[in-house]
């Protein structure tokens, strides 16, 4: 074997060993995580949103400016504050939350209540954005519209489900897209809550609620084997890809919504 097929193996070699290292410890240990709480929080804070919004939206209700500027608050905090915050009200020892409960939740130390902390406290520093979307959007809902359709005999659910939310998600179906990709890189929130963890005992690197952002800091800056950059940046490609992909197909596919209007 000359040297040029022996720099050629040894290429072949690292490559199929970065492949590996990202096929295992990557894609199985994070991706699975990811999800769940990614689509959780941004569901669950467009829907909390979405029903202030219309809840605050009757005309005639009492102080309802100062309301919605209540409910404005939680947005109005730095996020990495309101984030320390909470891991002080989630701690099970001394925190609020299971002194006011009369309860012992683990909810940073238990691989599922940690994650659970973590769809809670995004939710709460995210609803607050989509109460004032949802808000200006239901202003651009046309009057006459929803009259025509109870006119026509739709009840009040028929008219949200044919009318308004229709209308609604033409305004905010891509800030929805654009609201997953933030939370797919939502490094703060994670970093300051749980810090990934908690670990198991087979976990080296990444933690229970680790994300592919976090995931790659720690391999970077954190690993137990010493940084390993050249991983860590085929990880952020990798992470570039997901999150572009996944935005194209959903923009591609929010085009039939326009026919609404």
């Amino acid at each position: 074997m000359n040297v040029v097929e022996l720099k050629r193996a040894l290429t072949t070699l690292r490559f199929n060993s970065i492949a590996n290292n990202l096929e295992s410890r990557l894609l199985q240990a994070q991706t699975e995580k990811l999800a769940p709480i990614d689509f959780l929080s941004v569901l669950i804070q467009f829907a909390i949103g979405l029903f202030i919004a219309i809840t605050l939206n009757k005309p005639g209700l009492k102080l309802r400016r100062t309301q919605r500027a209540l409910l404005v608050l939680p947005f109005a905090m730095p996020a990495f504050l309101a984030v320390l915050v909470w891991q002080g009200l989630l701690n099970d020892e001394f925190g609020i939350v299971n002194q006011t409960l009369h309860t012992s939740i683990p909810w940073l130390f238990d691989p599922t209540w940690a994650k659970v902390s973590c769809i809670l406290v995004n939710v709460w520093l995210g609803f607050p954005y989509w109460f004032l979307v949802c808000t200006g959007a239901l202003q651009a809902v046309p009057e006459e519209l929803t009259e025509a359709a109870r006119v026509d005999g739709a009840g009040g659910v028929q008219v949200f489900r044919k009318v308004t939310l229709p209308l609604l998600l033409v305004a905010t179906a891509p800030l929805l897209i654009a609201s997953f990709a933030f939370n797919f890189n939502n490094f703060n929130n994670i970093y300051f809550l749980t810090g990934g963890g908690p670990y198991q005992v087979e976990q080296t690197v990444a933690g229970s609620t680790d994300i592919l952002i976090s995931y790659t800091y720690k391999i970077a800056f954190q690993a137990g084997s010493g940084a390993q950059y050249g991983l860590a940046a085929a990880v952020s490609i990798f992470i570039f890809f997901i999150v572009a992909g996944i935005s194209a197909i959903s923009f591609w596919r929010t085009r039939a919504l326009e026919e609404i209007r």
